[in-house]
């Protein structure tokens, strides 16, 4: 009766979505960055304007207190899953909404503003440096 839990597979903590999530990102930033570029707008002029983009991301998502919630208001604490998720649907939960809608977002930029499409790229990259940077801090190395 006793161990049944400690036998399964356990689930994806919150360093490994990150090591999941934050490569895709970057991947959807450097193709709207790319794309920004090849359609009219000059390699220098975007890629500030995606410097831009991630340095805001960055000092958003790393300022102190910027993300805290009242005590009140934090959402229950998940309850554990007796199987573990496949990889993928793990990227899916995690890239929603913020992946989605920022690169939704650049799309449609891409096709009225390619400045905006570079900006939206940027916070796409500072999102995904972000996310890379939380995972390895939270790696542990077993020597």
């Amino acid at each position: 009766m006793s161990g049944g839990a400690s036998e399964e597979a356990p689930p994806f903590s919150a360093s490994r979505q990150a090591f999941l999530v934050g490569p895709v990102r970057l991947a959807l930033g450097a193709a709207g960055l790319a794309a920004a570029v090849a359609i009219d707008v000059s390699f220098g002029t975007a890629l500030a304007e995606a410097g831009v983009g991630a340095g805001l991301t960055i000092f958003a998502l790393v300022s102190p207190g910027g993300r805290r919630r009242p005590t009140q208001l934090r959402p229950p604490a998940p309850v554990p899953l007796k199987s573990p998720q496949p990889w993928w649907r793990v990227l899916a939960a995690a890239m929603f909404p913020s992946t989605y809608v920022v690169a939704l977002l650049t799309g449609i930029a891409l096709g009225f503003n390619r400045d905006l499409a570079a900006f939206l790229a940027g916070v796409l990259l500072g999102m995904g440096a972000i996310a890379l940077a939380y995972a390895l801090s939270r790696l542990k190395v077993r020597l």
